[in-house]
């Protein structure tokens, strides 16, 4: 670990060397360093002054150093490594200040082109200083100003290196860390996006697999609901003629209905006159039993008058025999008028029986003939319902035949569709192979990308 850190070491001090070597700022020309510093160093205060007032009033620069304080930091900074640049102090301390200052614009945003601008500024004002210490100095009248300009440049422009290169160094890592960054990502979303893709591509493959089983089955029901909807339609017309011959059913018995109805309505008429004439043969009747009776009471006193002929008769003596025989042919015509009157009497009370209980059934049969005339007139009018809706479902069956019969052509139509959807599914399967085969290329191709994009 050691060994390693000493030679880091030594490469980095071979590496400034190799840029002081580069300036010329070795042997004589660094010594004239030291020689500029004496004449720079007593102005530097002034110098940093005029140039970050100069800042505080240019608004483009001010916005990196917007207050005081942070102006003030940055002049002591600045000052610092600049007294060990024009002290010739060439050292780690040095460099490192110089790498820090370009990684400090570079952090803060400040264009490279501010600094190496301000940078020319302030080298202008620093060699005229020495161009007027040069003048008026006994110690430097005498001598060309030249070497001492030409030494200023050299460290002028190697720290200027120095920050810049410092400056680029930070860019071109944070660069380096942004596109690693971002070739992780993409290289992330990409594998996540042909991993989801391969992912997607297999369910995709399944669902055309199965698409094509679903097909094929759909197609089979198609035909055999094609081949449903021919029946369907055969039978529908079935039915519609069936209907119409139930229809003409329902006509016919609508007339025998009506017909019903009719000798419902003429027998109940009939009743209704044999009853009235039933209660004109009970009236009848019953006179016949007022003049039976009162045939019988002239009987009853014919047999009193013959008795009493007879009683008298016997006592009239032989004068009288002749009309005893009368008066007891009288009797016996009384006795046999009494019979039958008490005969018909008897007849006259079954004829009414019979007519009371005659009256009572064709009231009976009124009213059961009154029922059927009611049942005819609701069967009437079911019936005629019923005519209207044989006559709506006939109409119904016609439009249902049709229809069906252009269901089964649509039926079809579905089905040629649904076979033309099978082959449209087998070329979706033949693309998702593809595209599943280009998506594996597609990622191989980006990773072989991202890795010459690293390497550049």
């Amino acid at each position: 670990m050691r060994n390693r850190e000493a030679a880091s070491a030594m490469a980095e001090n071979r590496k400034r060397s190799a840029r002081l070597q580069a300036y010329g700022l070795q042997g004589d020309t660094r010594d004239r360093v030291k020689e500029v510093g004496k004449i720079l160093l007593p102005h530097l205060d002034e110098v940093l002054s005029d140039f970050y007032e100069e800042i505080s009033d240019t608004p483009d620069w001010n916005a990196f150093f917007p207050t005081q304080a942070l102006r003030d930091h940055a002049r002591q900074k600045q000052k610092q490594h600049w007294v060990l640049m024009l002290t010739s102090d060439f050292s780690q301390q040095y460099f490192e200040g110089a790498e820090k200052i370009g990684k400090v614009h570079n952090r803060i945003g400040l264009p490279i082109s501010f600094y190496t601008a301000a940078y020319a500024r302030v080298g202008l004002a620093l060699q005229g200083i020495i161009m007027n210490e040069v003048g008026r100095n006994a110690f430097f009248r005498r001598r060309d100003p030249t070497p001492l300009m030409d030494t200023l440049s050299r460290v002028l422009m190697l720290d200027t290196e120095l920050a810049n290169s410092a400056f680029f160094a930070a860019q071109a890592a944070q660069y380096e860390n942004r596109l690693n960054e971002i070739s992780r990502n993409f290289e992330d979303e990409i594998g996540r996006v042909v991993d989801v893709l391969s992912t997607s591509m297999h369910q995709l493959d399944d669902a055309a697999n199965g698409m094509t089983t679903e097909i094929s089955r759909a197609r089979q029901g198609a035909d055999s609901l094609s081949d449903n909807a021919s029946r369907i339609a055969t039978s529908a017309q079935s039915v519609a003629s069936a209907i119409e011959e139930l229809s003409a059913s329902i006509t016919s018995i609508t007339q025998d209905v009506n017909s019903a109805a009719t000798a419902s309505a003429n027998a109940m008429e009939e009743a209704t006159a044999s009853s009235e004439q039933l209660e004109s043969l009970q009236a009848a009747a019953e006179e016949i039993d007022e003049v039976v009776n009162m045939i019988a009471q002239i009987a009853k006193q014919t047999n009193l008058l013959a008795v009493n002929a007879t009683v008298e008769a016997t006592r009239a003596g032989d004068a009288g025999k002749g009309f005893a025989v009368v008066a007891f042919e009288i009797k016996a015509l009384a006795e046999r008028i009494s019979q039958a009157t008490s005969s018909i009497n008897d007849r006259i009370r079954r004829i009414q029986s019979e007519t009371r209980l005659m009256s009572t059934r064709i009231s009976g049969i009124g009213d059961c003939v009154e029922r059927v005339r009611s049942f005819s007139d609701s069967i009437r009018v079911a019936v005629t319902e019923q005519t209207q809706a044989a006559q709506h479902i006939s109409q119904h069956a016609d439009s249902t035949a049709s229809s069906t019969t252009e269901i089964a052509q649509m039926i079809r139509d579905v089905s040629h569709r649904v076979e033309r959807s099978g082959d449209t599914s087998l070329t979706l399967k033949d693309a998702v192979g593809t595209v599943s085969d280009e998506a594996g290329t597609l990622s191989q191709r980006v990773r072989a990308f991202l890795t010459a994009l690293r390497a550049a």
